[in-house]
């Protein structure tokens, strides 16, 4: 009788471990806010948000509205626009598809700004959107970070074609930042278009183009530039603090039509400051998907560096970073 109880308080136990797993494996895929269990090391849940830690590094990515990265810190310096900043939906980092002729303005809602599924796949934390009934596309945003370096994040996008027909379309990612610091580039062959909107002041010097935010120069309007790039990195400095991302250089001929590889932005009212680049136009027939990856790099810049519009240190840091691995 006692060997036979504890059988089968064995197996009682077995199974309601079995069942938990099988429980707790669901509560992956429901939707953000859901309590999670088996996250990655690096990911800690902290209400309906979660915080990917780097080192000095914290990601937060916020699921219930639109999967967005929602802050960026390095310590406790914020380098992005964050929502309470903001009375509006113009704030964070987001996934958008282009071209924007297919979709126009305001932004497409089950994308944008709409809550996403959350799960963890491959230690990857992946959050995904609903399908988009006009567009029929569907986000997917996989998170890692890099094991081997500190100050690294990698962010792979997804764009699923659910639709009847084949689409043409490329990944688009802009990320808010304040209005104030140095944005630098390689520059490219393609003069540099502004659009509807007022141009934005590029100095060229060398091999690279240079921004600096000016509140002084912004009109009482919207500016905007689109052009294209090289060597495939974007680079935003400000207070001492450096973003870099990373990404595969788009050969000019498949830039969406009426869009940059390279694009800013900053709006009338002198709020926030759009870093966006974009990858391959891609034709999807109905059911394929595209893959984008992107790496975010974040440093604390050496205080011997010199920071200036022209700065060649400046420009060899980014580069030494980029080959750094």
């Amino acid at each position: 009788m006692v060997k036979t109880c504890k059988i089968a308080v064995f197996i009682a136990v077995a199974t309601l471990a079995a069942s938990l797993i099988v429980a707790c494996s669901k509560s992956d895929q429901q939707a953000s806010g859901a309590a999670m269990c088996h996250l990655p090391l690096f990911v800690q849940q902290q209400g309906d948000k979660y915080l990917i830690k780097q080192g000095d590094l914290t990601m937060e990515v916020n699921p219930a509205v639109g999967g967005r990265i929602s802050s960026l810190k390095h310590g406790r310096h914020e380098l992005l626009i964050t929502q309470e900043l903001t009375n509006s939906m113009l704030w964070g980092s987001i996934l958008w598809s282009s071209p924007q002729s297919e979709w126009g303005w305001p932004p497409v809602e089950v994308l944008d700004h709409k809550p996403y599924r959350v799960s963890v796949e491959d230690n990857q934390l992946v959050l995904a959107s609903e399908i988009d009934p006009k567009t029929g596309y569907q986000f997917v945003k996989s998170h890692r970070v890099s094991n081997t370096r500190s100050d690294v994040f990698v962010i792979t996008y997804s764009i699923y074609n659910h639709s009847d027909k084949a689409k043409a379309v490329a990944p688009w990612e802009l990320t808010r930042v304040p209005t104030s610091g140095i944005v630098f580039y390689p520059s490219g062959e393609r003069q540099q278009e502004s659009g509807i909107f007022y141009p934005m002041e590029i100095q060229k010097i060398g091999d690279i183009s240079w921004f600096l935010y000016d509140d002084k120069k912004i009109r009482d309007d919207h500016h905007k530039l689109m052009t294209d790039s090289r060597e495939g990195w974007l680079a935003y400095t400000d207070r001492g603090y450096l973003l870099v991302k990373e990404f595969a250089d788009v050969p000019a001929e498949l830039i969406a039509l009426n869009e940059g590889e390279i694009e800013l932005f900053t709006d009338a009212h002198k709020t926030y400051l759009e870093l966006q680049q974009q990858g391959s136009m891609t034709m999807l027939q109905p059911g394929e998907h595209l893959d984008w990856e992107v790496t975010w790099h974040v440093k604390k810049l050496p205080s011997d560096i010199s920071v200036s519009v022209g700065s060649e240190e400046l420009v060899n840091y980014v580069r030494y970073l980029l080959t750094d691995h």
